[in-house]
């Protein structure tokens, strides 16, 4: 053979040419039923509602928690376009607390929460205000509070023994501006001891159900 001669291109048969793209043809159809699925599964599934805001009825949890607790679970009176993300009633066995918690949304930059409950302990208060470390003290009607920070997060502590008016250790705190931490010590506080009740039953005729 001569340097100028080329080397034969294989030629394959009508069959072994077949068997050669079988493989490919059955990956193409795989990944073609995958995506078919795929676009199925994203087509039923319903969009998410983006512009929803949680809004529990505290009044009414407080009530319900009122019955498994031996103090007036707090439902502070709130400005309105406060939006409650949460109003539960907790059980933190690993500190040996359980509380009532509530959790509020003010805006995007804000959010207030507290927690209340009648068997505090130094745990329960460091890990509610993230181990925060004392800044001071403030006093909101008459009721003298520790404050303490946490990185970005200031936090309100209400002993036991300070709560001259139902004995309970109540923890504030969030991010928001001077005036909503002012309007949320006033509600809470006010809130204090307040008994209330769950919104009566209605019926189809929109009378208080018997």
């Amino acid at each position: 053979m001569t340097e100028q001669e080329e080397t034969p291109t294989p030629q394959l048969t009508e069959s072994q040419a077949k068997r050669m793209n079988q493989p490919l043809i059955g990956i193409v159809i795989t990944v073609a039923v995958t995506l078919l699925g795929v676009f199925a599964v994203m087509g039923l599934r319903p969009e998410q509602d983006v512009s929803f805001t949680p809004d529990e009825n505290v009044t009414e949890a407080a009530a319900w928690t009122n019955d498994v607790t031996d103090y007036a679970a707090i439902a502070p009176e709130v400005p309105e376009g406060w939006s409650a993300n949460y109003a539960r009633w907790e059980n933190r066995a690993e500190l040996g607390v359980t509380a009532w918690e509530v959790g509020y949304s003010i805006d995007e930059a804000s959010f207030l929460s507290f927690s209340q409950t009648d068997e505090p302990n130094p745990a329960w208060v460091n890990e509610e205000t993230r181990q925060g470390g004392t800044t001071g003290e403030e006093t909101i009607a008459g009721l003298r509070f520790e404050v303490r920070e946490s990185e970005d997060r200031r936090y309100y502590v209400l002993e036991a023994e300070e709560n001259t008016i139902d004995g309970t250790a109540i923890v504030l705190g969030g991010t928001a501006t001077e005036e909503q931490f002012e309007t949320f010590l006033e509600a809470v506080t006010e809130a204090i001891d307040v008994e209330v009740e769950a919104d009566e039953p209605v019926d189809d005729n929109g009378g208080a159900a018997e």
